[in-house]
């Protein structure tokens, strides 16, 4: 099994080592580090693994990605930690509103949104999506399979062009993590 799951994930890295996906990422780096030179916050908010995703890549800016690296904490937040927000209005409205009711309280205009979902169909996310557009907060979307409906929210999309779970889930924690090594060295550090 785990000869083929590495099989599977160097095809799926295959698909991603090009010029193309290389440039998205680049811009990808851009806009957060414009976000970040210019005060505003990142958000992060996926569901399942995906939110987990959210909440290590929340906590790699805000802490930092190498401990050898000690640098200053960058603005960072994942949607997905605040149990008793999301219980809370899950149970009294609607778990589709989790982020987005978040965003409304938390977000500011150029602000950044980083959402993570391998189908790109999650109703909770679109709704975080549509809030960000009104808020005017940027979007980057880590999605998997075809982009789904999320992908024509964001400004950029690292779309891993597999219907895998796992192996967009592994290729999202390279990106993420390459994302934020580039951030930090490009801010000096």
């Amino acid at each position: 099994m785990l000869k083929k799951n590495i099989k599977d994930l160097k095809s799926t890295l295959e698909k991603i080592d090009n010029k193309d996906f290389q440039n998205v990422l680049d811009n990808c780096k851009a806009l957060i580090f414009k976000s970040i030179k210019n005060k505003k916050k990142l958000f992060f908010c996926g569901n399942g693994g995906s939110a987990a995703e959210a909440q290590h890549m929340a906590a790699e800016y805000a802490g930092n990605l190498d401990c050898k690296n000690n640098r200053r904490p960058l603005p960072a937040i994942a949607l997905t930690t605040d149990t008793s927000f999301i219980t809370a209005w899950s149970n009294d409205f609607s778990f589709d509103e989790i982020f987005s009711r978040q965003l409304e309280a938390l977000g500011n205009e150029n602000d950044l949104l980083i959402v993570y979902s391998t189908s790109g169909n999650s109703k909770n996310l679109i709704r975080a999506c549509l809030k960000a557009i009104e808020l005017k907060i940027i979007i980057i979307g880590f999605l998997g399979n075809d982009g789904g409906k999320i992908k024509k929210y964001c400004k950029e999309s690292l779309i891993i062009p597999s219907d895998s779970t796992p192996r967009i889930q592994e290729c999202h924690t390279l990106l993420g993590h390459t994302l934020c090594r580039e951030v930090e060295k490009s801010l000096g550090f």
